[in-house]
């Protein structure tokens, strides 16, 4: 593969919701640009783009894949995406490092929020986006119906590559832009019959091409037409400007729409100098910068990290730093991918993306360089983990294999989170749904051979006080013939407000108790408190201040006092009317209108609080007071009540009381718990 001037790249994330084909459309285009001899299918699990052994086994697209085409001069960087909401995050880095997206749309679907999640981002980065209208060979709409409904998301779609014919009638695609037509295979020109059938699509283009630009308007206004250049010039100002939405259709699986979908990438989709973004500008000279966006591992390959170059170009044999850690690699050798294979290549310029294999130490996000003083380019914002799961080895003894598994594995997906939860002490596992973390645990199970479990997480609970109390004595005697042991502390407890700890106060006079055994009674009631007394959670946010007590000038010991202030601080809680406390998690909810009273009926029933809601265009945010303990399925609760069509973040608020009756229930298995010697 020849070395491309940044000019001649055109990197594509190609989006959209699960089943809208996209896998199979970019098959289609290796097909045929004669990249590969085979058209693969989804279904046999033999495409390029899905080579995970899961993804194989599933039948749809769990990470994004990259894959490098060249075609009549140009060099593609197609960015394969999973449509499923679990694997946003792959879809977030595609979208940052690609100058074009290409969402795809399922006819026999509505607009779904993972849609319309792609066309906010794409936006807000202000990309430029291109629709495919898939399966015109079996759609159960007509085609002006499919873009009506498209404008939902914008007024200003313009056909430009439309269907001959509907469902079982379908023939082929006519390219308006050419006034070409594909019909049966055959190439030609759009016949006559068929221009009056193409006539409104035709002034509709005109129509966008004339709001986007007020020369255009105007021309089109005094003549009532505009000419073919006059169109392909407003097309493409008004493409880059976010000001005009061409909608191209075609059938993946039976390769209709893709060579015009091809030539209108080559004419109108912008090179990565023509999109030049505030946050992650293209430089052609200067030092090599990029920025590490994906990394994979594959069985006897390791580590490959995928690289969009900011600036300069990146030679085999050049050395780089990591800036992260300023660690000095040599690069052995740059490649280019196409799903699972890696094409050698000299070097890599500017706006281009390449693959490096074995760089030591790498982690998506980082910044690598030539040059030790480059800045750091702007990370990608990956989505918030919000499912949380405990995690435990099937094998007694495999919690450090399993610890390393993890820990390797996440390192491909930013929008996963690994670690020990010392409040709950256990390993906990968070990811954006919880078809991630089973897949996880699949690969787990699949690199490393090693079996987990995954369970609800252990709810972190706090006990308090809620009232105060005094003259609490205890008392620790104990007498075995030789040496004894005598600890004995009197204190006060007092309820503090919510979130101020604990507190410890030394109130004794006249020597009562030695000061050297005032510290023995304060470890002695802070290890009763993590300990808790009626359900086994830590204590917190109370006073106490040891105000008597007594010594033996023989018997005593730091260890004495630590018994006595455990016996007091016990006794004292039990006295206190002692409850528990629960977390409640700020949680904001998107929706579409039609599911709002849905969502917040089901948030009644777990105990929800609504704060308020607010509109974002066509969606609506809902903001609650939820208990953590009652948002362990949410995700999967709350797509099965929108239909897949709401999403939601949580962060953690505060604590509050816990309802009696789930304080009652938490108290009991504690209880039988102690019965049972656990």
């Amino acid at each position: 593969m020849r070395v491309y001037e940044t000019k001649d790249i055109r990197n594509i994330a190609v989006c959209g919701s699960s089943g809208s084909g996209k896998t199979q459309l970019v098959e289609s285009i290796l097909y045929k640009l004669k990249t590969i001899n085979r058209l693969g299918k989804v279904e046999e699990g033999n495409t390029v783009s899905d080579y995970d052994p899961i993804e194989k086994e599933r039948g749809s697209s769990i990470s994004s894949s990259v894959l490098t085409v060249e075609n009549k001069g140009v060099k593609y960087n197609f960015i394969d995406t999973p449509g499923y909401a679990d694997f946003y995050g792959s879809v977030t880095s595609a979208l940052e490092v690609s100058e074009i997206v290409l969402l795809v749309i399922n006819p026999h679907e509505e607009i779904d929020i993972v849609t319309r999640k792609i066309w906010k981002s794409a936006k807000e980065q202000k990309k430029p986006v291109i629709l495919f209208v898939n399966f015109m060979d079996n759609s159960p709409r007509e085609f002006g119906e499919i873009v009506e409904n498209l404008k939902a998301l914008s007024q200003n779609m313009a056909p430009v590559i439309v269907p001959v014919g509907k469902a079982e009638n379908f023939k082929g695609v006519m390219n308006l832009l050419e006034n070409t037509a594909c019909i049966d295979g055959e190439k030609k020109e759009i016949p006559e019959e068929l221009k009056k059938e193409t006539s409104e699509y035709s002034e509709s283009l005109m129509d966008s091409v004339a709001t986007a630009d007020d020369e255009l308007m105007e021309k089109f206004l005094e003549e009532g037409s505009l000419s073919h250049e006059d169109i392909k010039k407003g097309l493409l100002e008004g493409l880059l400007k976010g000001e005009i939405i061409p909608v191209l259709s075609g059938s993946a699986l039976k390769t209709a729409g893709i060579d015009e979908m091809m030539d209108f990438f080559k004419t109108y989709a912008p090179s990565p100098e023509e999109i030049q973004l505030e946050k992650r500008s293209i430089s052609a000279g200067g030092n090599f910068t990029g920025l590490v966006f994906k990394v994979e591992s594959q069985p006897h390959v390791g580590q490959i990290s995928f690289v969009k170059v900011y600036s300069g170009a990146l030679n085999t044999g050049d050395t780089i730093y990591n800036l992260k850690d300023k660690n000095k690699q040599r690069i052995n050798q740059v490649s280019v991918k196409r799903g699972s294979d890696n094409i050698n290549v000299d070097k890599i310029n500017s706006g281009d993306i390449c693959s490096l294999i074995k760089i030591e130490n790498t982690e998506i996000n980082d910044t690598l360089s030539t040059d030790l003083d480059s800045e750091e380019i702007q990370k990608i914002n990956f989505p918030q983990a919000v499912v949380e799961r405990g995690v435990y080895p099937k094998s007694k003894g495999d919690e450090e294999k399993v610890a390393g598994a993890f820990s390797s594995i996440i390192k491909e997906d930013p929008t996963m989170e690994f670690g020990y939860n010392k409040e709950t002490k256990e390993l906990v596992l968070k990811g954006v749904g919880a078809l991630q973390l089973e897949l996880l645990v699949k690969k787990v199970k699949n690199r490393y051979e090693a079996e987990i479990e995954l369970t609800p997480p252990k709810i972190a609970y706090k006990e308090t006080a809620r009232r105060k109390v005094d003259g609490i004595r205890g008392k620790y005697k104990k007498q075995t013939g030789g040496r004894g042991q005598y600890g004995d502390a009197v204190i006060r407890l007092e309820p503090r407000e919510r979130g101020k700890g604990f507190e410890f106060l030394d109130e004794i006079v006249g020597g009562r108790i030695p000061s050297t055994y005032i510290p023995s009674i304060e470890k002695g009631i802070k290890d009763a408190m993590e300990k808790g007394v009626i359900a086994g959670y830590p204590v917190v946010d109370i006073s106490i201040a040891v105000v008597d007590g007594s010594h033996h000038d023989v018997d005593s010991s730091d260890m004495a006092f630590q018994v006595a202030g455990s016996m007091a601080f016990q006794k004292a809680m039990k006295e206190a009317d002692t409850y528990i406390l629960e977390p409640i998690m700020k949680t904001r909810i998107k929706v579409t209108k039609d599911y709002t009273g849905a969502v917040m009926g089901d948030l009644n029933s777990r105990r929800g609080r609504v704060l308020g809601m607010e509109p974002e265009g066509d969606l609506q945010i809902i903001n609650a007071h939820v208990p953590k303990q009652q948002l362990t399925t949410y995700a999967e609760d709350l797509r099965s009540i929108t239909s897949g069509a709401g999403e939601y973040t949580v962060e953690f608020d505060h604590y509050e009381e816990t309802p009696m009756n789930v304080q009652q229930q938490l108290v009991t298995e504690y209880e039988r718990e102690k019965e049972q010697g656990r």
